[in-house]
């Protein structure tokens, strides 16, 4: 048996109201041993990233915790001086935040930050710390050349291996990784969890990973821990997880999302049979372009994000347009909505003659025609305002809806993508609702105006993942009960492929290859959609292991 390098013993963390305390993490306990991949799993507010937090003696206000221990190397964290626990941090369990973006100092240099946590624990020369620095970089695969880069200048994926090389620059026995890919698209994302795999194998660190998506951990964790509403509802080995799980809840994240291989999962509304489609598309773009310029003082360049991009769109058909991060698909969106403007190329709705990107200033009535569901439902819905004022304004602005009749249609709308009872989410804010419920009432707000074409940009991808199916369902359930027409825009075939009749691969701003979802999925052509769903496919990871040092023969894990 392995030692335990980290014993969480009956830990409670309460938050402190006016009322009675709300307990975000009720008597949980787990131990993680010496080189294994521990996975804590749970939806947002299931409790998971207050563990952590208590962890690394890092909660917030008015969060307190109320009672367990905390054991590293012996010694309960939770009892220790500040000072003392200040020593713990980076020396012996580090962190790689969620989100590298806000993890980074925009002002410092890559040198800078790496520098820092070294003469902050190390005391290292000058030649040292440069030494030591170059080396982190080298172990995440960045070149050097990086190093007096600031982290705008950075790709999301680098921005995350600088994270890593961070958390490993004083080689910490425990590294904890907090949802480190959920912003990245999948191809990346599975290229950074390779990388990590590879580091501990190398460097045989511990690590404690925490993610609401069961599926992605079950690919290379050892075991795993799952969370709801701050309890711990199964603990097992991973292929024991994987196997189906003994809890309803374990069971209901396993189905939480589609795959890009094998059978297309049943749950879904099938798609219609003997669609007609007709021969009049609802939208035809044709060689659509799009330049940005980058006015620098000593370089001004023209970067061309969209090139040449040409498709039709028919009534009630559901397109999907994938392709990873900087592919052009958020701007082709932008574009048609006219959001932004073409730099060249013509587009069409319903087979007018009229061409929409020529229009200076764009008709009312394709605004009311062609709507858009944001990927951020915390940012698309305006934080001073009820449900009511979000849908009923729009209303207003095309004069759709008698004033006297608005409140019955919008509870109608409501109650459509499933917010029941309707009168009960017209008077809330958005403050007051999970991120699945602002995200179907941006759907309601779209649905509203009876749109001809509904353009969704990432509709799920900052969603819980059993949130998403439930979304995915009403794209689905609308398009056959409105006859909808929906562009559906994703970095993740799999979803693509639950939900789409077409779909529409994007690289570098270019069509690589488009057709029927299933044939694509099944006979792709290039090389670069096969990527894409070899990354949205299970178990490709796990043959990746780099002969883990855990295995589930050899371990016995109690």
């Amino acid at each position: 048996m392995n030692s335990s390098v980290l014993s969480i013993q009956n830990l409670c963390v309460n938050y402190i109201t006016p009322g009675d305390p709300v307990k975000a993490v009720n008597d949980v306990s787990f131990e993680i041993q010496q080189g294994e991949i521990f996975g804590l799993v749970g939806e947002s507010g299931s409790g998971k990233s207050t563990v952590v937090q208590a962890i690394l003696r890092i909660l917030p206000p008015p969060a307190v915790i109320a009672g367990g221990k905390v054991i590293i190397k012996n010694k309960d964290i939770l009892s220790t001086s500040n000072t003392e626990v200040m020593q713990y941090r980076w020396k012996q369990i580090s962190i790689v935040m969620q989100s590298a973006l806000n993890a980074l100092n925009p002002v410092l240099t890559v040198r800078e930050q790496i520098e820092d946590v070294l003469k902050e624990h190390k005391d290292l020369k000058s030649k040292g710390t440069e030494d030591r620095t170059k080396e982190l970089l080298s172990l995440i695969d960045i070149d050097v050349s990086w190093l007096d880069s600031y982290p705008h200048q950075l790709s999301g994926g680098m921005k995350q291996r600088v994270v890593i090389a961070i958390a490993l620059a004083l080689m910490p026995p425990v590294i904890i990784l907090d949802e480190p890919t959920t912003a990245l698209d999948v191809i990346v994302e599975r290229e950074i969890l390779a990388k990590i795999i590879e580091l501990r194998k190398e460097l045989g660190f511990t690590i404690l990973f925490i993610t609401h998506d069961l599926n992605l951990l079950l690919e290379f964790a050892d075991r795993v821990a799952i969370m709801k509403n701050g309890r711990l509802v199964e603990l097992d080995k991973a292929q024991k997880i994987r196997s189906g799980g003994k809890h309803d809840y374990t069971q209901k994240l396993i189905r939480s999302l589609p795959s890009a291989s094998g059978p297309r999962e049943k749950g879904l509304l099938p798609r219609p049979e003997n669609l007609d489609l007709g021969e009049q598309p609802i939208l035809e773009v044709q060689n659509l372009s799009k330049s940005f310029h980058d006015s620098g003082i000593f370089n001004p360049r023209s970067i061309d994000v969209v090139k040449n991009v040409s498709f039709q769109v028919f009534p009630g058909e559901i397109i999907g347009l994938v392709g990873e991060s900087g592919s052009g698909k958020s701007t082709i969106a932008k574009l048609i909505t006219r959001l932004i403007r073409p730099t060249a190329g013509d587009i069409f709705l319903k087979g007018s003659n009229k061409k929409v990107s020529e229009a200076r200033r764009v008709p009312l009535e394709y605004r009311k025609q062609v709507q858009m569901v944001f990927q951020d439902p915390f940012g698309s819905l305006n934080s001073v305002h009820t449900v009511y004022h979000h849908l009923a304004r729009p209303l207003l602005r095309h004069q759709l809806i008698p004033e006297q009749d608005l409140l019955d249609h919008i509870i109608e709308m409501l109650e459509t993508v499933g917010l029941r009872p309707g009168t009960t989410f017209a008077e809330k804010f958005p403050h007051e609702m999970s991120g699945g419920e602002r995200q179907r009432v941006a759907i309601a707000r779209a649905l509203s105006l009876g749109p001809d074409l509904i353009i969704a940009d990432e509709p799920t991808s900052m969603l819980d993942v059993s949130i998403r199916m439930e979304i995915l369902e009403i794209f689905a359930r609308m398009r056959i009960e409105k006859n909808l027409t929906i562009i559906f825009i994703t970095h993740d075939l799999a979803s693509a492929r639950y939900l789409a009749d077409r779909i529409i691969v994007l690289q570098h701003g270019s069509i690589v290859e488009q057709g029927k979802a299933e044939d694509l999925i099944r006979s792709p052509k290039e090389q670069y959609t096969k990527q894409l769903i070899k990354a949205a496919s299970p178990g490709w990871l796990r043959n990746l292991s780099f002969n883990n040092n855990t295995n589930d023969k050899d371990v016995d894990y109690v």
